[in-house]
């Protein structure tokens, strides 16, 4: 045969949003350029340039997501300042509490496609209304038997490696199967992640008509979290210095005071008067003197601080020894029946298992044993000359038992210059907490707070009864008008696992959920769209473990509203495609408002958020491609909870509107890769973070912050050499934890580091 040289760019690096069909939002085979929200696509291509790992990464690829730290290691990302969900291959893959779970998994991902906003009505809703992420799993192989292994080396003794292979098993049948393992070290002192993933797929065609796709995925974790470093003071973000100083409590004396404390007045201290211990100090028992720490609810420590000094950025706060461990076990099966060519049939099914434990010994206590959940949505989608529906039904059960004890919770308490094998509430007398830790069923040495007080420990089960519809109408050439609706019925069951009575409840309620666009076509490949989002979603009433609580004070009954929390989105957008689909450009601009009660306290929290998001692709050949995004987001709410870490002295008070902490109003992102005919291939990647809050109050501000990474690349027929280096020029930045910390934590982030990937494809 003659030679002939292939320009073209080869899907599974296309990084352009338009070289693939597109149906994340709606369920239906878009062009993304008529889809009426902003969405990024993120391709394989991309995931490996520029090694993501995290949901933390997205911020490097996307506009308006940036997430907090929780603990290190965020299940969900968050996108327009508000936790956003998680889907896998359409269905809402995890359930979780704050975006607080297991690490995300990547060994199953193919590419991941992020939508601005909230689900609609085909996925429905829930507590995350900033946006989702959508992870497309790996297909099987029909064109060959191939395959790859690669192990990776970096700094702080990372190690990876990961096996994936596939092909044909007839002419019918597919499969896919995927290890990866690590055991890995990091960049803070006592840290470690020992994590084996494996992913199996089977695609079986047995005629033109039918496909049924199966995927299976069993996660094992056992990892320490990070809560960063306690004591937060600008003078630490600025300058490295960390607050010395141990507790000063009192003994406790409970024949003269009920709770076995007085504040520096000499009252009782009750939880009608929360206060800091007052009397005179107990001898010190310890380098923590830990043997009197107190809960911080509703006897706050007293601290005697000394000088400041230079902390190291590798240090955390966190006793060697402790961690946290996990299993997560995922089926789906996709089916998908063409009965004509204006007619085809999807169904969605999916489950999911998923058991945590984590002991923190500064304290934080949470068992989810376990939390599960079944899902099975069936799909019409119609298609005609002038319009195409999905209309279908969505099933849903779980069931959830988890426990948690952040009441007694005194993470500022403890000093990080001194021994912290002494960072161990259970030296304390005042550990447990005899108001409001009790026992766990099963799990002997560990506590919780009763469902009730903390809202979030629960044994619940919650069913929901999913009509929807979602059509797009095409009125003429210009003009296209979307609508969609769903209205749930929801079923919840939940009983209080720890009080000797076990308090049970129900409730019913029914959740909306509609949207609306207008799109017009200014060009074949060009639009502009105006969308509208309104629902209701059970923020008030998700607890520990995605599970469901909810409870009114008395403890009698669940709380409607709790169930019926309001978002309304409104959005403004344009895309093109340009120079043959070359360049891909999408602006929005967006107007969310939504309302967030938490069930750990009575607070109920008001969100406005306004924003610009901008994003470019460009891919002229396959040599080269770049994308760049920015966004501007302006996020105000009412006063929300934030602890102090059980030391009064680090209470900020806050007025009623307050920028929302741990938010970057600016973030841009840039990304551009070369590849030579030679083998070898070069990509860098910038972010930029303009200065933003780590409490509500401000008293805290992390600066404009920068990181550039970089990798370089060599291919050869079979073998592949990457070397990565991230924060090349060793900057020294922070990052915000949950909001609810903000007084209390704030994470270090790595200096440079590199990494060393080889890989052999057969």
């Amino acid at each position: 045969m003659a030679k002939f040289e292939v320009k073209d760019v080869p899907l599974e690096k296309q990084i352009l949003p338009t070289a693939r069909p597109f149906k994340s939002v709606f369920g239906t085979d878009d062009n993304i350029i008529d889809v009426p929200r902003n969405v990024t696509i993120i391709s394989r291509q991309q995931l490996s340039d520029i090694s993501i790992a995290s949901v933390l990464d997205f911020t490097k690829l996307t506009s308006s997501s940036y997430s907090t730290t929780n603990f290190g290691a965020p299940s969900n990302p968050a996108i327009r300042g508000l936790t956003a969900d998680l889907f896998i291959n359409g269905v809402r893959g995890r359930i979780t509490s704050n975006g607080n779970g297991l690490p995300l998994d990547f060994n199953a991902v193919e590419s991941v496609n992020i939508v601005k906003g909230p689900a609609t009505a085909v996925q429905g809703t829930s507590m995350y209304v900033g946006g989702f992420v959508d992870l497309i799993t790996k297909r099987p192989y029909f064109d060959g038997n191939k395959g790859s292994v690669s192990v990776t080396i970096g700094s702080y003794s990372q190690k990876e490696w990961t096996i994936d292979t596939g092909g044909p098993i007839s002419k019918e049948a597919a499969y896919r199967f995927s290890y990866s393992g690590q055991d890995s070290k990091g960049y803070t002192w006592d840290y470690y992640n020992k994590n084996h993933s494996i992913y199996g797929a089977l695609t079986f065609r047995p005629s033109k008509d039918y496909e049924i796709f199966v995927n299976a995925t069993a996660a094992f974790y056992r990892y320490t979290e990070n809560w960063g470093i306690n004591r937060v003071t600008q003078d630490l973000i600025d300058n490295g210095r960390y607050l010395t100083g141990v507790n000063s409590n009192a003994a406790p004396d409970f024949a003269r005071f009920p709770f076995g404390f007085q504040d520096s007045r000499g009252n009782a201290i009750t939880f009608g008067n929360i206060n800091t211990i007052g009397g005179p100090a107990a001898p010190v028992s310890d380098p923590q003197n830990s043997k009197w720490v107190t809960s911080g609810f509703p006897a706050g420590n007293r601290v005697v601080f000394g000088p400041t000094v230079k902390l190291s950025r590798h240090q955390r706060l966190l006793k060697p020894g402790d961690h946290s461990t996990g299993r997560e076990f995922n089926v789906q099966a996709i089916q998908t029946l063409t009965i004509s060519p204006t007619l085809r049939v999807t169904n969605n099914s999916y489950a999911s298992y998923t058991a945590r434990n984590t002991l923190s010994s500064y304290y934080y206590s949470e068992i989810i044993d376990p939390s599960w959940f079944v899902e099975n949505r069936t799909e019409f989608v119609f298609t005609q000359k002038g319009w195409t529906m999905n209309a279908g039904l969505d099933l849903r059960h779980q069931r959830t038992k988890a426990y948690d004890d952040y009441f007694f919770e005194p993470a500022n308490v403890w000093d990080l210059t001194k021994d912290t094998r002494f960072v161990n509430v259970y030296n304390s007398v005042n550990f447990p907490n005899p108001f409001t830790s009790l026992p766990v069923p099963g799990w002997p040495g560990r506590y919780a707070t009763d469902g009730i007080s903390n809202g979030d420990t629960n044994d619940s089960k919650g069913t929901t009864i999913g009509p929807f519809a979602q059509g797009t109408w095409k009125i003429s050439d210009q003009f296209s008008f979307v609508v969609g609706g769903r209205l749930d019925r929801f079923h919840a069951d939940v009983t209080e696992p720890l009080l000797p009575k076990r308090p049970h409840a129900s409730i019913s309620v029914w959740i909306p959920n509609y949207n609306a666009s207008l799109v017009y076509k200014l060009t074949p490949t060009s639009s502009v769209y105006a969308t509208y989002n309104n629902s209701r979603n059970t923020s008030g009433a998700v607890g520990n473990g995605g599970g469901i609580t909810g409870w009114n004070a008395a403890g009698t009954a669940l709380f409607k509203d709790n169930f019926l929390q309001p978002s309304e989105l409104v959005e403004l957008g344009t895309k093109y495609a340009l120079m043959e689909s070359k360049i891909f450009l999408n602006f929005a601009v967006f107007d969310q408002n939504r309302t967030f009660k938490s069930t750990s306290s009575t607070i109920i929290q008001k969100f406005k958020t306004k924003g610009f998001e901008a994003e470019m692709n460009y891919q002229p050949n396959k040599y080269l491609y770049g994308t760049l995004s920015y966004s501007f987001i302006d996020a105000k709410t009412s006063a929300g909870f934030q602890s102090d870490g059980g030391v009064g002295q680090f209470f900020a008070s806050k007025n009623g509107n307050n920028r929302v902490s741990g938010l970057p109003r600016h973030l841009f992102n840039g990304l551009v890769s070369y590849s030579f005919d030679n083998g070898w291939s070069v990509a860098g990647n910038a972010l930029v973070t303009g200065s933003m809050n780590n409490n509500f109050a401000g008293t805290l501000v992390i600066p404009t912050q920068y990181q550039i990474d970089g990798s370089v690349t060599y291919r050869m027929k079979q073998w592949e050499f990457r070397v990565n280096l991230s924060n090349i020029t060793d900057e020294k930045n922070w990052a915000p934890p949950n909001a609810v910390y903000g007084n209390a934590s704030i994470l270090p982030l790595p200096g440079t580091m590199g990494r060393l990937t080889m890989k052999y494809t057969f």
